[in-house]
C-alpha cells in the first residue's frame, strides 16, 4: 500500500492496482472496499471524518463522501489533458499549447501524486510534469495551474503543504514554490536542497519540513525564507512525514525506519517498528498509536516506545 490516512475512528489506505482498504478498529484489521479503477493509487487525504480524495496514475482523482466505502471517478488523464489544452490555446503561448497537445497525444499515463484541500470546495492535485490543477467546487470541475506556478521547466511536483496562511509545493531538482494568495500564483523559492523533494510536512507550530532523497531533510519556522538541515542519522530516502498532536514531526524512509523530531532539536530519535519495510505513509489512529503503509502492507506500532 502506498497511503494512508485517518476519517474519523476509521482508516484507510490507497496502493497499486487500484486497491482501497479500510480500518474500523485501528489497524488491527482491513476490508477491501469497491474501487472504480484498477490503476495505481498515490496518496489519499480526507479533509473530515467522511469527505475525501484519492488521486493516481493516469491522472485519476476519487472521491468519497462516506468515509471512504464508496468511491466516484472526478477526473482521470484524457480529461485533465484537455482541459490543459484549453487552458494553453486561451493563453496563446506557443509553447504551451505544444506542451499541452502532446499531453493529449500520449494519453493518460502521466500520475496525480499528491493532493491538498482546504475544505470541501477548494483543492488543488499536482503530479508528473509539472501538471497542477484546482477545483473550486469540490472536483465537479478544475481548472489548470500551469500558468500560475513559476515551473517553466514542467519539473514534476512530489509534495503539496499548507502552513498558516501559504501554501507550499516541493518536487524534482530543488522545485520549491510558494503562495502567498491562496494559491492563486506560485514564486519560486530558493531551496536548500538541489535534489528532489518527495514530501513537505507542517507541524503544529507553525514550521515546515521538507524531505527527500539521500535522508535529506530541512525545517523552516519562517514560512520558507530560510531552512535548517534535519539530522536524520543515515543518508537514506524518506519516503513519508507525519505531524502529531504533541507538535513532533515523524519521519519514515524507505530501509524502515520511522523517525522522530521533538521540540527544538533538529537530531531524530529512531523509533521502534516491528517488521520494517519501505514505508509509504503513515497515520495517526483515533487512540493515538501510529499506523504505516509499506510494501508489505500495514503495520502498528505503539508510538510511546522508541529507541535511540
Amino acid at each position: 500500500m502506498l497511503s494512508v490516512a485517518r476519517a474519523g475512528k476509521r482508516l484507510v489506505a490507497v496502493g497499486e492496482r487500484g486497491f482501497i482498504i479500510a480500518s474500523d478498529d485501528d489497524g488491527k484489521s482491513w476490508q477491501q472496499l469497491n474501487s472504480p479503477v484498477s490503476v495505481t493509487l498515490v496518496k489519499v487525504r480526507f479533509i473530515d471524518d467522511v469527505e475525501g480524495w484519492a488521486v493516481g496514475h493516469a491522472g485519476v482523482v476519487l472521491h468519497t463522501r462516506d468515509g471512504g466505502l464508496n468511491w466516484t471517478r472526478q477526473l482521470d488523464g484524457i480529461q485533465a489533458a484537455d482541459i490543459e489544452l484549453q487552458d494553453a490555446t486561451r493563453s496563446g503561448n506557443a509553447e504551451r499549447i505544444t506542451q499541452a497537445q502532446q499531453l493529449v497525444d500520449e494519453g493518460p499515463d502521466k500520475p496525480f501524486l499528491d493532493l491538498l484541500f482546504l475544505d470541501a470546495n477548494t483543492g488543488w492535485i499536482v503530479g508528473a510534469y509539472g501538471l497542477a490543477f484546482v477545483t473550486h467546487d469540490g472536483g465537479q470541475s478544475w481548472q489548470s495551474l500551469r500558468a500560475a506556478l513559476d515551473n517553466p521547466s514542467g519539473l514534476h511536483l512530489y509534495a503539496m503543504a499548507r502552513s498558516g496562511t501559504d501554501l507550499f509545493l516541493a518536487g524534482e531538482q530543488g522545485t520549491l514554490l510558494r503562495s502567498r494568495n491562496q494559491g492563486q500564483t506560485f514564486e519560486a523559492l530558493e531551496s536548500p536542497y538541489e535534489g528532489t523533494t518527495f514530501g513537505l510536512q507542517a507541524t503544529q507550530s507553525g514550521a515546515l519540513v521538507m524531505f527527500g532523497l539521500r535522508g535529506k531533510a530541512f525545517e523552516s519556522r519562517d514560512a520558507g525564507d530560510s531552512w535548517q538541515r534535519l539530522d536524520t542519522i543515515q543518508p537514506v530516502t524518506l519516503t513519508s512525514g507525519l505531524s502529531l498532536a504533541d507538535g513532533s514531526v515523524l519521519l519514515a524512509d524507505e530501509s524502515g525506519r520511522v523517525l522522530r523530531f521533538s521540540g527544538d532539536t533538529n537530531k531524530a530519535v529512531a523509533l521502534e517498528v516491528p517488521q520494517s519495510s519501505y514505508f509509504t505513509g503513515m497515520a495517526q489512529t483515533a487512540a493515538g498509536d501510529l499506523v504505516i503503509s509499506s510494501a508489505r502492507g500495514m503495520l502498528s506500532s505503539d508510538l510511546s516506545e522508541h529507541a535511540q
